[in-house]
């Protein structure tokens, strides 16, 4: 009930991602959409940076499966805590 009550919780996602170049962000997006059509990925702006990230998951161990998988097409990818995922975002 109190996860339902807050708006957002804390958690982890992978940031596949991070650059000031906004076509290269949204051409990396579509790629990782059509690679991975089961995982969630967004972007968030964070002047001057444009970060892709994917996934949302409670814990950091459940995070690193997933980034386990990405980084074979995104090695540079990473885990990052995030303090602003909306419940029913997260991926079990």
């Amino acid at each position: 009930e109190q996860n339902k009550a807050r708006a957002t919780v804390e958690g982890w996602r992978s940031q596949v991602l991070a650059t000031t170049d906004r076509q290269r962000m949204q051409y990396s997006k579509q790629r990782f959409q059509t690679l991975y059509p089961s995982i969630p990925v967004d972007w968030v702006h964070s002047n001057p940076y444009y970060k892709l990230q994917a996934g949302a998951f409670e814990n950091k161990k459940d995070a690193m499966r997933i980034l386990y998988t990405i980084k074979r097409d995104y090695p540079s990818a990473y885990t990052v805590l995030d303090k602003n995922i909306r419940p029913v975002e997260l991926l079990h």
